[in-house]
């Protein structure tokens, strides 16, 4: 049988897609945790694999494979069942547009919430020599001013202003998306929702639902469907937490990804939401 290597971290947004569709497929596979707190994925060993210095990384019998969306595209290709992409055209380039749009748009804005909420601790204990070498280990300027943002300012920060917006804006275009259907696009799970969980999971997992949804208006909350199915498994829809419902997030569940993120970053201040709103104004 071939043989698969995931080279990721629990804690990254982008070796969550992969990881669910991985559990979606029911593929078995090597994992190799990243330490990126440690700064492993800037290690030349792990460069070497991935020159970006980014996780995931997957390997399959020798070819190295990067970006979670492109993952994504070759896990179809080569273990076609079950599909996670729609067989019609117009509909596979709607689920195209998804991926773009959360990996463009609301990839930056899930790592500045992040960083500013759960990893700004961590950021701030490290020396400043090595905090900046973090930094310019980043390749992509963008990422290193948002990371900076989030050390030195933190909430307070315009760009977790923005950032919460953005991700209200997510919520708003999946609440649009799943009116009257059960999937983002078509009749079945595709990359798109795969792509959208990790993100909407972030908020609710950092306790921030409620901010985003009151960041601009009142919002409707939906209550989780408890009989909904994905691909014929006992867990509720995938894409959106808060507004449709919470799912299982990826193979250890929700509340295992709870627990390891408290143990990793300290749990989330309930005190938060009301501190944070000003940043609103």
């Amino acid at each position: 049988m071939a043989t698969l290597q995931l080279h990721h971290s629990i804690f990254s947004a982008s070796s969550q897609k992969v990881r669910l569709a991985l559990a979606e497929k029911g593929l078995a596979h090597d994992s190799v945790a990243v330490d990126l707190q440690a700064g492993e994925q800037h290690s030349p060993a792990y460069r070497a694999l991935n020159p970006r210095g980014v996780v995931p990384t997957l390997v399959h019998d020798g070819a190295v494979l990067i970006e979670s969306a492109a993952i994504l595209e070759y896990l179809d290709d080569v273990f076609p069942e079950p599909a996670l992409r729609p067989t019609n055209p117009a509909t596979r380039q709607r689920m195209r547009a998804w991926v773009r749009r959360l990996d463009d748009v609301h990839h930056p804005a899930n790592g500045m919430m992040h960083y500013a909420v759960l990893g700004r601790a961590a950021l701030q204990a490290l020396p400043p020599e090595r905090f900046e070498a973090m930094l310019q280990a980043m390749p992509n300027r963008r990422d290193r001013a948002l990371r900076a943002a989030a050390a030195w300012q933190g909430v307070e920060a315009p760009e977790f202003a923005d950032a919460v917006r953005t991700q209200e804006e997510m919520l708003d275009a999946i609440d649009t998306a799943l009116a009257g259907q059960a999937f983002l696009v078509g009749d079945q799970i595709t990359h798109a929702d795969l792509v959208a969980l990790p993100y909407v999971a972030r908020l609710e997992q950092m306790g921030l639902v409620a901010l985003v949804v009151r960041a601009r208006s009142p919002r409707r909350l939906v209550q989780a469907d408890e009989g909904a199915s994905v691909m014929g498994r006992d867990h509720r829809h995938p894409a959106a937490t808060g507004h449709r419902s919470l799912a299982v997030a990826w193979p250890q569940g929700m509340a295992a990804y709870r627990a390891a993120s408290a143990i990793y970053f300290g749990p989330s201040s309930p005190a938060f939401l009301s501190a944070a709103t000003p940043a609103l104004s």
